[in-house]
């Protein structure tokens, strides 16, 4: 893993929003609650993180959308303060790069939280609730046809022993089932506390994820 440049929390939002928005599963979500709040969808895809009062709406959606400061949902117990980075990582880090702690999550990786373990679960054969693993065989075939993914978004600690994923699971995943390809990937980093990374992401039922 190496650092590029400093960003901040504003950027995060902003790239939160850009990827989900694109996503099959949450895009239209996201579109709905623009119509509700009566915004352009160009706030997300074509935002300006110098500009705070698309910042302040760009949380605001955020807020209504996956509960950041609300402290609900995926921001339940989000540490604070966050350092934000800009930063490359690469095959050698894949085996520090981690699950939220979340039930579908949890089975897929057989209890460990890490991607690799995820895709041998998928290329097993094997389903988790039913949930058929077609989108993780498709978006890793785009990575072969030398698709771009857009960036990840990862917190850690300072020592950097995990890399826990905030956005981009499916994206995670289809980069473990192509290994090789993980190279020179960007990553959108948050950097806390140790005790802020552990509340946030709490305790993975029967095994707790080590090192």
């Amino acid at each position: 893993m190496r650092i590029i440049k400093k960003s901040d929390e504003n950027e995060m939002v902003s790239e939160f929003l850009k990827m989900e928005i694109a996503s099959t599963r949450y895009g239209l979500k996201i579109e709905s609650i623009l119509r509700e709040i009566n915004v352009s969808k160009r706030v997300i895809t074509d935002g300006n993180i110098a500009d705070e009062n698309e910042n302040r709406i760009r949380a605001e959606i955020l807020g209504i959308f996956r509960g950041y400061k609300k402290d609900a949902e995926i921001f339940e117990n989000f540490p604070s303060p966050v350092e934000w980075v800009w930063a490359v990582f690469d095959k050698e880090d894949l085996s520090k790069i981690i699950y939220i702690e979340y039930s579908y999550w949890n089975e897929i990786s057989n209890f460990t939280g890490s991607p690799l373990e995820a895709a041998k679960t998928i290329l097993s054969g094997k389903t988790i609730y039913d949930v058929p693993n077609d989108g993780f065989i498709q978006a890793a075939r785009k990575l072969r046809d030398g698709h771009k993914f857009p960036p990840l978004i990862f917190l850690t600690e300072q020592n950097e022993n995990r890399f826990i994923i905030l956005e981009g699971h499916l994206r995670m995943t289809a980069f473990c089932l192509e290994p090789e390809l993980f190279r020179n990937v960007p990553v959108l980093l948050g950097y806390c506390s140790s005790e802020g990374l552990n509340k946030w992401y709490g305790e993975m039922p029967e095994k707790r994820y080590t090192h």
